[in-house]
Order: C-alpha cells, then structure tokens, then sequence
C-alpha cells in the first residue's frame, strides 16, 4: 500500500472532493448530534466513551493518507463534544 500515492490523490482535483467527504463523517463522529441518548448515566458514559474512540481511531487512519489544514471548515466547538479522562 502506497500511503503517498494515495496523499498525492486526495490533495488532487478529483480527490478533493473525496477529502472533504471523509473529513464531513469525521466530524459527524465529533459532533452532539450523532450520539445516542441513554437514560442509565453508565450506559451513556460508554456510548460517550464509544464515540470518541470511533473518532480517534477514525482520524488516525485518515491521517496516514491524507493531510489536515486549517483551511477545512471547523464546526463551532459549542457543537462538538470534548471529555477529558476526569470527566469519567
């Protein structure tokens, strides 16, 4: 598997599209919206848990084949998520 061949792709015209594709699914796994509402606090602790484990498992493998810039649009922090390992 050629990891820069497949960079050279996705920063190309065509692959662009594809990039701000991937990087729109990374940010839905970010979002609020996407997780599931549980009624038992432990349960949505996991779900919580789940998620963000998705996303940074998610965003590591797409950054080995492609590169993040400041350019992509960032959604406002407000709607995202963040939890540290005290909020556990």
């Amino acid at each position: 598997m050629d990891l820069e061949q497949i960079k050279k792709t996705l920063n190309s015209g065509s692959g662009l599209a594809l990039k701000e594709y991937l990087i729109a699914k990374l940010n839905e796994l970010k979002s609020i919206d996407s997780i599931k509402e549980k009624d038992i606090a432990t349960h949505q602790s996991i779900e919580i848990k789940a998620q963000k484990r998705a996303y940074s498992k998610l965003k590591e493998i797409m950054q080995d084949i492609m590169t993040f810039s400041d350019e992509v649009k960032t959604r406002d922090p407000r709607d995202s998520y963040h939890i540290t390992d005290e909020d556990l």
